[in-house]
């Protein structure tokens, strides 16, 4: 039977930062038949799996080896039925009233996927939409104080930051999952232009704040530029044709959504 939402959390060694976002799921979102809450564990030996089984609202998968971020996110969805997928890092908290405007964004047959607002600890924007072109993608807002009147339209995007992205389940045999040749990095790049290769769009979605501590899930830089460098080649292989479409991305989105609270 299909309900409204799965919550789906990818996590790796990162217990008291998945522990954080959990209490602010249960705090800030309205738990009941209709969300459900879903942790896929890859392969933690920090102490993550007993605290997940400890909250016995939240189911789990456990991995027996780091499957990478991608193919993680694919366990969750596939084991979930919920009309709307939202994946989030286990290094983000939530907001009060978070969610209903990224399920009201996702309501217009336009959208396929909708990213929140992303703040750091400190309040810092760290995700308000990728806009620009393919093949000239500019990052917005990163590092600007998290004011009102900066970036509170929404807007159509290039792509939104993975840390928190909401898609449709309905478009999953028409856009299929993520591409788990990434192990970590570009995957939700990958899936927005993806999307909007099929003629949907990407919308950032200022009403929906979620806190994001960036580099939280992994601090080892060596690490993280070894797998940012091999996902952004194969991000540009796969898509080289469709990095020279020029179509600029960035105006006000008018859709159903505009002006909601």
């Amino acid at each position: 039977m299909e309900y409204l939402a799965d919550l789906i959390i990818v996590s790796f060694n990162t217990r008291k930062y998945l522990n954080e976002c959990l209490q602010s799921i249960k705090e800030q979102t309205p738990l009941n038949r209709e969300i459900r809450v879903l942790v896929v564990d890859n392969c933690s030996v920090d102490g993550s799996v007993e605290m997940i089984k400890a909250n016995r609202w939240v189911q789990g998968i456990y991995n027996q080896k780091n499957r990478g971020y991608g193919a993680a996110c694919n366990q969750g969805i596939r084991s979930g039925n919920g009309k709307y997928i939202f994946l989030l890092n286990s290094d983000t908290r939530v907001t009060s009233g978070w969610l209903q405007p990224l399920i009201k964004t996702l309501e217009s047959t336009e959208v396929a996927v909708v990213g929140p607002r992303l703040v750091n600890p400190e309040g810092y924007l760290v995700g308000v939409g990728v806009v620009g072109a393919n093949s000239k993608p500019v990052l917005r807002g990163w590092g600007e104080p998290d004011e009102p009147d900066r970036y509170s339209e929404y807007c159509e995007c290039l792509s939104v930051g993975g840390a928190c992205m909401g898609i449709k389940r309905e478009l999953l045999p028409e856009l299929g999952y993520f591409d788990e040749h990434y192990f970590h990095y570009f995957e939700e790049t990958d899936y927005c232009y993806n999307a909007r290769y099929h003629g949907y769009k990407v919308i950032y979605c200022p009403a929906s704040k979620v806190i994001h501590r960036v580099y939280g899930s992994c601090q080892n830089m060596r690490i993280l530029n070894d797998y940012f460098s091999k996902s952004r080649e194969y991000f540009q292989k796969k898509w080289k044709e469709f990095l020279n479409d020029e179509t600029v991305y960035g105006r006000t989105f008018v859709g159903d959504v505009a002006g909601s609270e």
